[in-house]
Order: structure tokens, then sequence, then C-alpha cells
């Protein structure tokens, strides 16, 4: 339910109006950084479309009824979720193909177009909700502008995308576009605070951390994540760099280019918001071991090491490349 999600409410108002009004738009895009909770937004905007129990302006779905129960189990029989992940929607669409896949392929898209001919079964819509729309190739993303262009009736798209960049321009001019931010860091940490019973320093850590990106924090919230992350920034400190995959090493040189990041702040200015608070004595104590420019070098190849991450890049040669420059630090 909207009441439950924690942000956007502006984008939340805006989409409930959409219903309201009647002026629902048979393609909508999402964008905005990735695992900030848009497609959470966009599950529970299909649940308020849908829901059974409907009476004058409404403000949120009810939650309880056979309709929502079945979107909130993925058992709804026209809410699909596409997914380049598992290249299989809510109800399993492309049942055939159960292996992990990197991108949204042709055959997932065509399904889509033979679904959406079919009238609703239950439902007033039919609505097709495609997450991290931008790795759809080339042939699916042409495939999907066929049908946009011609949008059958009673049918919603919901595009979910973290690179709105990355979809065609003749896609997204035909979507109604929500811009989604994450969550300010005073927002999530007082979230934490309240809602997950964080201490302070935890809270403000993950806050700075995740960059106002909940779902990340989910992920971790649960460990002894200062014990971790001080070990792991004793060990880039004592020069060892070493990562076991893609996730770690995003992970640890995130965790990186926080510290020298505080550093750098701790340089320019006199009470810098620190995202390594717990050490903020150290951090002041060895503030001028480096140069502004070395920082500023060892955060621009960490920031384009992060890139290349997302592009595939050969993990040893990262790793030899990132012991070659970090270990000057």
């Amino acid at each position: 339910m909207f009441n439950q999600i924690k942000g956007h409410s502006i984008q939340i108002k805006n989409l409930i109006a959409d219903v309201n009004l009647g002026k629902l738009s048979s393609g909508y895009l999402f964008g905005g950084p990735s695992g900030i909770g848009k497609k959470l937004v966009a599950l529970n905007f299909a649940k308020f479309i849908s829901c059974e129990n409907i009476s004058g302006e409404r403000q949120d779905s009810c939650g309880g009824c056979p309709t929502c129960k079945k979107i909130d189990n993925g058992q709804h029989p026209d809410i699909f979720l596409v997914t380049a992940d598992s290249a299989k929607e809510i109800d399993t669409m492309v049942s055939s193909k159960k292996e992990a896949s990197s991108a949204i392929k042709i055959e997932q898209i065509k399904e889509i177009g033979k679904r959406s001919s079919f009238r609703p079964y239950e439902a007033k819509y039919k609505i097709f909700i495609i997450d991290e729309a931008e790795k759809m190739t080339q042939e699916a993303s042409d495939a999907l502008l066929k049908t946009l262009e011609e949008p059958p009736k009673d049918t919603i798209f919901i595009l979910v995308s973290a690179s709105e960049r990355m979809l065609a321009a003749t896609i997204v001019s035909r979507c109604r576009r929500i811009k989604f931010n994450a969550l300010s860091l005073e927002e999530m940490k007082e979230m934490l605070i309240a809602d997950y019973r964080l201490d302070e320093t935890k809270a403000h850590f993950l806050s700075c951390f995740s960059q106002g990106r909940l779902a990340n924090v989910l992920k971790i919230k649960d460990k002894d994540i200062l014990t971790e992350k001080n070990s792991l920034i004793d060990d880039f400190l004592r020069k060892k760099i070493f990562f076991k995959d893609r996730f770690d090493a995003q992970y640890k040189l995130n965790l990186f280019l926080g510290w020298l990041r505080d550093l750098l702040l701790s340089r320019l200015m006199k009470r810098p918001t620190l995202i390594n608070i717990d050490r903020e004595a150290e951090l002041l104590k060895n503030k001028n071991k480096y140069t502004i420019s070395e920082l500023k070098s060892y955060i621009n190849f960490i920031s384009e090491a992060l890139l290349y991450l997302e592009r595939n890049i050969n993990l040893r040669l990262l790793t030899n490349l990132a012991r070659i420059k970090l270990c000057k630090a």
C-alpha cells in the first residue's frame, strides 16, 4: 500500500490524481537512481488501479480484497512483472526460460504484445511493469516501441529505469515520465532510527553510505556494519586490496570512496558532514597526509572504476589497477 512506502509522496500524489481524475496514461516511465523504491511504487500503483474497493476519490488500495492479495502474492492474471534478472514475470510468462539473464529479450516483449492483445481477465486493466527497462536489447526495444505506438485498449505499461538515457528517445516520448529521487540524509536517518531501531551512529553511516537508497540499506542493516566497514578501511589503509567478485568490488570501492571523501572535506571545510563519523578524530588527525590534488585523483579513479564495473570490466584488471593507483594512498 502507498501508506507503507517511505518517501516519494509527491510522485504518489500525482499517480493517485491520474486515477481519480480518469487521466491514466497508457505508458509510464518511472526514472531515478536504483534502489530507491521505484518498482515498489509501480507494484502499488498497479494495486491501486486494480483494487476492488472503490468509493469516491481514493487515496490508497484497501490491501484486503482478493485483487490486492493476488497482486501482493504475484498471482494476479492481469498484472505482469518483466525483469532482466530472471527472464520471467510474476506469472512466469516465459516459463521455458528460467535461467538468469542480463537482458530483457525480444521473446519477452513479444509475449507482452501477445498478452496485451487479450482483454483483462479480472481487473479493469492489464498492467505490464518492465523493471530495469534500460536492459532491453535493441530488438526488444524496437518491439516495445511498436506496441507503445498503438497501445492496446485497457492496457498500461510501466517502465522502471535507473538509466533513462539508455532508453530510446522514441520510447521515452510515449511515456508519462515520473521522476523519483533518493531520500535525503536526514529522512533516511530518521526512518532508520524510528522504524528500524538503529542507533544514531549506525543510522548516520548507513544513510550516508546508501546515498538515500533504502533497498541498499535493508540488505546490510542487520550486519555489524560499523565493525565490518572499519576492518575493510583498515585493510585499505594497510594497502591490502582484494575483490572476491563484482559485488564485493563495488561494496569495498564505495567504502574507500567514503573515506577519501571524508579526508577531502576535512581539508576543504571547517565542519563537514562526515560519513565515517565514528572515526572523526582519526580523520582530522590524518587529513593533511595527502594533498587535495591527490585526494581528488583517488576519488576520480574510484568513481571511474565503479562505472567500469557496470560495463563488465575484467575483475583482475580492475584489481591490479586499484592496487597501482590506490596503494599510494
